[in-house]
């Protein structure tokens, strides 16, 4: 019986939370907890059902709400965030226990693959979208549609692997694929339901950097700016290939304690020069001891790139005019 499945889900959970031997869990993602190089580095595209607004994510995820009487069709917003550079292509599954008539995407996402199907006590739409130019997010991917014929109360949304490929996937603008999935377990429309919509078993990653930008100031130094996201220190690292993957991948530009939602601005200064330097920017959570006790998420407002080049400080500035680049 369908209605078995969050025990079901209950066990699996509770195995794939059991460390293997030899294993080390160094970073706890909602419901899963898997080694770090399962997913290649801290990468991990979030899907949400959410019914507020777009400012609300990545911290106030609204994935519930009372059901109106007589209303049909129902729509169903379908968010993503922790986008990093941005995602060209994304596939999942949604399940719900009412008919799901259809997806309607939103933006620039198109469907590349839609399977519609229903099972004895379910329905379901297998999706593979893609996308008409590099995604950002956070974003409303798009509508689940459903038309009520069960009369099921609560109405759940879940958010699963799709069921074609077995995979709950993104596809980043380098081509890589990086796992997807949903920290709350969909949603529901209507009385309160036990698995859909549930508090992230794990603490999430904190709010991300937001307006980071890079630019090359006068001599050889490069101006950074950007406004804390909700750990108490930012981490802006740099490589000259591809952006880092990960707050201790690359090198470090600057780590600085910092306050959530306050502006900073930094000179860069001792990279290499005449090479694109690709920046990215954490806000990371140490405790006491100096240890790293949570992650961040990143969007593309997190990342910059620039060429760097060096002028003549003589030819091109003043000393008064340098002197007040770095004083500002």
């Amino acid at each position: 019986m369908r209605k078995a499945r969050p025990v079901l889900v209950t066990v699996f959970l509770l195995a794939i939370l059991m460390p293997l031997q030899g294993e080390t869990y160094t970073q706890c993602y909602g419901p899963l907890a898997l080694a770090e190089s399962y997913f290649e580095f801290d990468y991990l595209v979030r899907l949400a059902v959410h019914f507020g607004n777009l400012s609300d994510l990545p911290d106030n995820i609204v994935c519930c709400r009372a059901a109106t009487p007589g209303e049909s069709p129902i729509e169903v917003p379908i968010y993503a965030y922790n986008l990093h550079e941005g995602i060209t292509g994304i596939e999942f599954t949604v399940e719900s226990n009412d008919s799901i008539a259809d997806f309607v995407p939103a933006h620039c996402f198109c469907i590349h693959q839609k399977d519609v199907c229903k099972y004895t006590d379910y329905w379901c739409i297998d999706l593979q979208l893609c996308t008409c130019e590099m995604i950002c997010g956070p974003v409303l991917v798009g509508h689940v549609v459903v038309i009520p014929v069960s009369g099921a109360d609560p109405l759940f949304i879940d958010l699963v692997p799709n069921r074609q490929t077995h995979q709950m996937l993104a596809s980043d603008v380098h081509g890589r694929e990086h796992n997807v999935f949903s920290p709350h377990h969909g949603g529901y429309i209507g009385d309160g339901f036990l698995y859909a919509c549930q508090e992230p078993i794990c603490e999430e990653p904190n709010s991300p950097v937001l307006d980071f930008d890079a630019s090359m100031g006068h001599v050889c130094a490069v101006r950074l700016a950007w406004r804390a996201g909700g750990g108490n220190r930012t981490v802006i690292r740099f490589r000259t290939d591809q952006y880092p993957t990960g707050y201790e991948d690359g090198e470090l530009a600057i780590e600085i304690a910092t306050i959530p939602g306050r502006t900073y601005l930094f000179y860069h200064t001792h990279f290499p020069t005449e090479h694109y330097l690709y920046y990215k920017a954490f806000s990371i959570t140490r405790d006491a001891a100096g240890d790293v006790v949570n992650n961040s998420f990143v969007e593309c407002s997190s990342v910059d790139c620039l060429l760097a080049t060096c002028v003549n400080a003589t030819e091109e500035s003043s000393w008064g005019s340098i002197k007040k680049q770095f004083t500002e």
